[in-house]
């Protein structure tokens, strides 16, 4: 079991070995530099009740970070996971006049690649060489296929990552406003261009990479919100990625938010931002789907191309 999940940690793809490490690098040198450079400068090296909270809550998002992370990249969610039939079942998605894409991707089909029946929503990846159930996306920085049974992990890993990139950005505020006293428009320029600032004259070496880190934690802020706000659009109109750039809409049933976050997330899912150990399997088994059958029938009788 051991060496099973040290495989998965893996990817198939070798070159996919550089993001992850890219990632692991940047969670260890913010983590250092929080906690020996900025808080040390903050509270002049002494040990109050205000460093321990800060260090306690520190760790708690590590923790939540390596947490998520690692078991977002261990989860199986190939069909490897279920148990495929031999004979193909019979289409739910019917009629020849349906688009090509999803009478193929709505019904249980054959993988050529996997040579098995795979089920609904469930898509090839030709770089992970598996089907994965209800596949989202392939994720480089993770080296992993985003699926049925990780895409919480995934989403918590996301989340934790905008909360420490918050929380640091504060701590660099407070840092710049002790070190300078003041918000300056020299500080405000080293910044958000440090390198320009560094050659022009405006701060050293050291503060060279002071302000590297601080822009380049402002800058990836702003991109893992991106990617959570993404998601979240997705989960809202209960698609996948590939069902969002196919237009494909049948399995939005209309329903409220909460259902749709224990669709994906489980009935725990107001739980599961808090720690990667509780326990909240998504709603279903990742091959029995409930579609919107009037929509269905509108395509039917119907030539337009919205799905």
């Amino acid at each position: 079991m051991v060496s099973r999940k040290i495989k998965f940690l893996i990817p198939k793809d070798r070159a996919e070995l550089v993001p992850i490490f890219l990632t692991l690098f940047l969670i260890c040198l913010y983590a250092t530099f929080e906690l020996s450079v900025i808080l040390p400068t903050i509270y002049h090296n002494v040990f109050t009740y205000k460093e321990i909270f800060h260090l306690l809550f520190g760790c708690y998002i590590i923790f939540n970070l390596i947490g998520n992370l690692y078991i977002c990249m261990i989860t199986d969610t190939s069909v490897d996971t279920i148990i495929c039939p031999v004979q193909l079942p019979s289409a739910t998605i019917i009629g020849k006049t349906q688009p090509d894409h999803l009478y193929y991707y709505c019904n249980w089909h054959y993988c050529h690649q996997c040579e098995v029946n795979v089920p609904p929503r469930s898509q090839h990846c030709f770089i992970c060489r598996k089907c994965i159930l209800k596949h989202d996306h392939h994720c480089t920085f993770l080296g992993r296929c985003i699926g049925y049974r990780n895409i919480r992990y995934y989403m918590c890993f996301l989340a934790w990552v905008w909360i420490g990139l918050v929380y640091c950005n504060i701590l660099h505020m407070d840092y710049t406003y002790e070190l300078v006293g003041t918000l300056s428009w020299r500080v405000m320029i080293a910044c958000l261009f440090p390198l320009g600032a560094w050659l022009f004259g405006l701060i050293n070496h050291f503060s060279l990479f002071l302000s590297t880190i601080c822009s380049t934690s402002i800058i990836l802020n702003l991109y893992v919100l991106f990617l959570i706000l993404q998601q979240l659009f997705l989960i809202i109109n209960s698609q996948t990625w590939h069902e969002y750039k196919k237009n494909i809409h049948i399995y939005n049933l209309g329903k409220d938010f909460q259902s749709k976050l224990q669709g994906v997330f489980g009935r725990k899912w107001y739980l599961i931002l808090f720690s990667p150990l509780i326990k909240s399997s998504p709603m279903g088994d990742g091959m029995v789907f409930d579609t919107n059958m009037i929509e269905t029938r509108d395509i039917q009788h119907t030539d337009t191309k919205r799905i």
